[in-house]
């Protein structure tokens, strides 16, 4: 859980695209945003597609592929509804970390706040698409379940990003 918190470390060190990151900020930008997270998406599904065939074209790549099967059966085995709302809850997790980056006034706070959310949402079992594009990359489970199980993970990613800011607006304007 910690090992992971290193990607959004990353990404938002230096300024990289995540599609569950940007698209907590819709309702705050122009219609071209939305645009411009649809873009993001994609390239997140191409950068997952690569790094996972390049990982699986290694000497590590039996491995991960036979422990990214067990997951994704996990994922794939799973109710429709159930994915839908622990990808709410990932979202939730990933606005806290990424606002908490961006808006914190403290060192120290900025990356507590990145660290501590996404080790929850890990912990937790919470589903994430963009991770998710990659096990099933690695564990080859591509298909039409694969693909519907991560369009219903990316709305619930979108619906659960967008809760907090939703009702920070709702409430700065009452």
């Amino acid at each position: 859980a910690f090992l992971f918190t290193l990607g959004l470390f990353t990404i938002c060190t230096f300024g990289f695209n995540l599609f569950t990151g940007k698209v907590c900020y819709v309702f705050e930008r122009d219609l071209d945003y939305l645009v411009d997270v649809g873009v993001i998406w994609l390239g997140n599904l191409v950068g997952t597609l690569v790094s996972g065939w390049a990982l699986l074209a290694t000497r590590v790549g039996p491995v991960l592929a036979e422990k990214a099967a067990v997951v994704c059966a996990t994922k794939l085995g799973d109710s429709l509804l159930s994915i839908f709302i622990l990808a709410i809850f990932c979202n939730i997790m990933i606005f806290i970390g990424v606002d908490g980056y961006n808006k914190n006034p403290h060192e120290a706070g900025k990356y507590l706040s990145m660290f501590m959310a996404i080790m929850v949402f890990i912990l937790c079992g919470f589903e994430h698409c963009i991770a998710n594009m990659f096990y099933f990359t690695v564990g080859g489970v591509w298909g039409g379940k694969a693909l519907l199980y991560l369009a219903v993970m990316t709305l619930g990613n979108a619906v659960g990003g967008l809760i907090i800011p939703l009702c920070r607006k709702a409430f700065a304007n009452t």
